[in-house]
């Protein structure tokens, strides 16, 4: 598994930046980046806001994918599950049914 270190520094050089310029932008302070590329060690908030920074997606900086595109590899998101829209339709009109009987009932 590559380094978030050796991400980062060939995605920088790639767009003609500097560590400073990262962090600058990323709004961490230039010791917490290099804290981070010691240790390959970060919180999720610092990588997505690098990430933003450097036009790919965390997990591309994690070396979870090597897909670099947020577009094409999308963040997995906590809490929430990906549902079709027919299965979302169909629950909505098992809801509606559910409810017209509860009101035939009264």
């Amino acid at each position: 598994m590559k380094r978030i270190e050796e991400r980062i520094r060939v995605l920088i050089a790639e767009r003609s930046m500097t560590l400073l310029q990262l962090a600058i932008r990323s709004d961490i302070t230039e010791a917490t980046l290099h804290a981070i590329l010691n240790r390959n060690d970060a919180k999720y908030s610092q990588l997505k806001r690098m990430a933003e920074v450097l036009g790919v997606s965390v997990a591309f900086l994690t070396s979870e994918t090597d897909l670099p595109s947020p577009l094409i590899a999308q963040e997995p998101q906590v809490g929430y599950v990906t549902v079709k829209t027919e299965e979302v339709i169909d629950m909505q009109r098992k809801i509606i049914d559910l409810q017209a009987q509860l009101l035939k009932k009264e």
